[in-house]
């Protein structure tokens, strides 16, 4: 595969997933969305991958969205306008999660952050290996981006600690992650790849059609985004909020690196 953002290495029955944009922090932009999209069709259709650990190159693992890409386009859209390389290549679909519903077990490593879009990668994933200086947030409100969004960071937390995590966008860090149950492990940075990689082959190593039927009724028993808002309640949110003077201001105010100024329009 000719991808751009994302780099593959294939150990074995393991597929690794370096998002590799550390010029932008891996902020999920129009291209590197692409990738992932190509690059977990190639994990779902191939019968000698058993598991995807997603790891990013650099000092974090995602920022989240491109905010830039978008005050680029305006400041008021963050679809289209983006040639990707090789647009007809087939693709994963991905939901809310950014992640497709495999029944292969996805391991994220996160060193640094994982933001909005990048933090939805870990509540997709299976298991999440945290550095202990990285750090966590559901940015999409101060960006300037929906909060209906943020929904289901909630199956994960109960009610107060995820309602706080949705509204606010505020920052913690790997142990409080741990606390709420958000995250499986947290280590020393230095441990980081060896400790997921080391998870990755233990699991690589079970019988894979009951890894993957395990993981079929996981995914059956937990909860999700019904139809309605999945395809019409959220897409028609988003479109009511990205004309708004605020959504250009949110993201004008992030490329110019100033406080932004809301006015409620």
């Amino acid at each position: 595969m000719d991808l751009q953002h994302v780099i593959i290495e294939k150990i074995g029955h393991i597929y690794h997933m370096r998002l590799n944009r550390p010029e932008r922090l891996n902020a999920i932009g129009t291209q590197i969305r692409h990738d992932l999209g190509q690059a977990w069709y190639e994990f779902e259709n191939d019968p000698e991958m058993r598991i995807a650990v997603v790891s990013g190159e650099g000092r974090i693992f995602s920022a989240g969205r491109d905010i830039r890409e978008q005050a680029e386009r305006g400041g008021n859209s963050t679809t289209g306008g983006i040639e990707v390389t090789n647009p007809d290549a087939p693709v994963s679909k991905t939901g809310f999660y950014g992640v497709p519903d495999t029944d292969k077990p996805i391991i994220t490593a996160v060193q640094g952050g994982a933001w909005g879009a990048g933090f939805y990668i870990v509540c997709g994933s299976d298991i999440c290996v945290a550095a202990e200086g990285a750090r966590f947030a559901m940015s999409e409100i101060p960006t300037g981006i929906i909060g209906p969004a943020l929904f289901p960071i909630l199956q994960n937390l109960p009610w107060l600690p995820g309602s706080e995590i949705c509204i606010r966008g505020h920052q913690f860090d790997a142990q409080r992650a741990y606390e709420l149950g958000i995250i499986n492990h947290v280590v020393p940075e230095s441990e980081l790849m060896s400790t997921a990689m080391d998870i990755a082959e233990e699991i690589a190593g079970l019988p894979p059609i009951h890894v993957q039927v395990t993981k079929q009724q996981l995914m059956m028993a937990r909860p999700r985004p019904n139809t309605y808002q999945n395809d019409i309640a959220f897409p028609q949110a988003l479109q009511s909020l990205m004309p708004l003077d605020d959504t250009k201001e949110a993201a004008m105010a992030f490329a110019e690196k100033r406080t932004p100024i809301f006015k409620g329009r």
